[in-house]
């Protein structure tokens, strides 16, 4: 049942809380000794956040060939790769995120240390690099079956018992292969992916084992990724070898990977260097993506294998959101002394010709110089080439 009310009783009230309203504003508002104007020196507060900036770095191919593992060896019977990173350890050593392809698994006890065509590191070569300031190791790529299903448990077991490091790519089990890798830093939480094209016709006993490319599975996982993340980072071990430029492949995968709003994407395999560039997504988003930062380390024989690079990046988060604001790469020259000792990777403004005279590969193709890496790197590189 509804109530009715009397309008003139209405009005008169309207009226008597008008007039008191402003009666009360006036005295509120009214040049009065206990009046407090509003002090003009004090600062005006705002709620824009102070924006955060996280650096990473990423580096190619950590290929430790047979002589590489024998230039390693101490007088102990054991390894210490330390030497080979220690030219380029500061700058890795200084950003908060620090990537490395670690191209081979690192099966221990039982399994013998070997080089190329079947590879398996010693599980101080991976000990070495967390040392060096690498946390995130990848594993996803052709040689990760080399030694068979054991050896990548056995990898996955190793990295397990180093704290601090973020592995991706291999798997003990299918739950542990669909978890989305995350890492928080000053409040900003950064999702890897990780992807390799094939094993090299190795049998792969367990599907979870490697993390293949499919991209109907990387869309399911960026999709999730997005739910836990505010910023997507995805490894491609992909391409063609000794080809600088990147395939038709590369290139249709890359965008399709901006399309799904993937920020950033680190690629490796080819084992030489080649461009990066910039992709708009179909949701008008931005992707800076490293086709390939070629050979960190290696003993290959061909000139174009010495020079790689280190991806270097700065990401700003400010009121939820990030962007890249610096993104290029770092030339790096891989360096072995006549008789293929001596490994060391040096940036490539840290190089000199004194040392370029005495480069290794001169045995097998020449001539080396400065001006070789310089005029190459530029060549690949070109506006994205930082020092």
């Amino acid at each position: 049942m509804k109530k009715h009310y009397n309008s003139k009783v209405i009005i008169i009230t309207i009226l008597i809380a008008v007039v008191a309203g402003i009666g009360i504003g006036f005295i509120y508002n009214g040049n009065t000794p206990s009046s407090n104007p509003p002090d003009e020196t004090q600062p005006t507060t705002t709620n824009e956040s102070e924006p955060v900036t996280i650096s990473l770095i990423a580096v190619g191919d950590n290929l430790l060939h047979g002589t590489v593992l024998n230039d390693a060896k101490t007088a102990d019977g054991g390894y210490d790769f330390t030497p080979i990173y220690a030219p380029v350890a500061q700058y890795i050593k200084a950003a908060d995120i620090s990537f490395v392809n670690q191209e081979a698994p690192l099966a221990g006890s039982g399994y013998q240390a070997s080089g190329y065509p079947l590879f398996n590191s010693p599980q101080q070569a991976g000990r070495d690099l967390v040392s060096t300031g690498f946390n995130v190791i990848n594993m996803a790529n052709n040689h990760a079956l080399d030694k068979g299903t054991q050896a990548v448990i056995n990898t996955v077991d190793f990295w397990d018992s180093i704290e601090g490091v973020t592995m991706l790519g291999m798997a003990r089990s299918s739950e542990e292969a669909s978890e989305i890798k995350t890492i928080e830093i000053n409040g900003v939480t950064f999702a890897f992916l990780s992807y390799c094209y094939g094993t090299n016709g190795m049998p792969m006993e367990y599907n979870y084992l490697l993390s293949l490319i499919d991209m109907d599975k990387i869309s399911d996982d960026v999709a999730r990724a997005k739910e836990m993340a505010d910023c997507i980072i995805v490894s491609m071990h992909w391409g063609n070898e000794y080809q600088l430029t990147p395939s038709a492949t590369q290139r249709e995968m890359a965008q399709q990977l901006a399309d799904m709003g993937v920020d950033l994407i680190i690629g490796h395999h080819p084992h030489v260097l080649e461009p990066a560039e910039w992709l708009t997504g179909s949701g008008g988003n931005r992707t800076f993506v490293a086709y390939s930062l070629g050979n960190f380390v290696s003993s290959q024989h061909e000139r174009e294998t010495m020079l790689g690079g280190m991806l270097s990046v700065n990401f700003v988060y400010k009121d939820g959101e990030v962007s890249i604001s610096d993104a290029g790469i770092i030339p790096l020259v891989t360096h072995y002394e006549r008789g293929l000792h001596g490994y060391r990777v040096y940036r490539l403004a840290d190089y000199t010709d004194e040392l370029a005279a005495r480069h290794g590969i001169s045995a097998y193709d020449s001539p080396v110089s400065v001006k070789y890496f310089e005029d190459l790197s530029a060549q690949i590189l070109g506006q994205y080439r930082i020092y």
